[in-house]
């Protein structure tokens, strides 16, 4: 009786061994699970914080360059504006080029 008492025993204390290992590993798991949260929340705002200002200086940026596409326009078009035109030289080109027709 004393061996089956031991074995007993023996089988007791591998079930309570049992019962720890999955407890432990319940908790890892959970741990694990709540550290993979708040990383991912911790990333996410990271994210927006960083893609925020990004596009805050997209904007920037894109105002910037239409300003100047903007100035560029009006200096090109005053330009064009400020050449004076000849049109008896252009209707004589016009009157050359289409004179074989």
């Amino acid at each position: 009786m004393v061996a089956q008492d031991v074995i007993g025993h023996l089988i007791d204390v591998e079930r309570l061994a049992y019962d720890l290992l999955l407890d432990a590993q319940t908790e890892a798991d959970r741990r694990k699970a709540a550290a993979k949260e708040k990383a991912d929340a911790e990333f996410k705002a990271a994210y927006e914080q960083i893609i925020s200002r990004l596009e805050e200086e997209l904007k920037r940026e894109k105002k910037a360059c239409d300003d100047r596409l903007s100035s560029e326009y009006s200096r090109f078009d005053s330009e064009l504006t400020s050449i004076p035109k000849d049109y008896q030289s252009m209707a004589a080109y016009l009157e050359s080029v289409t004179a074989g027709l």
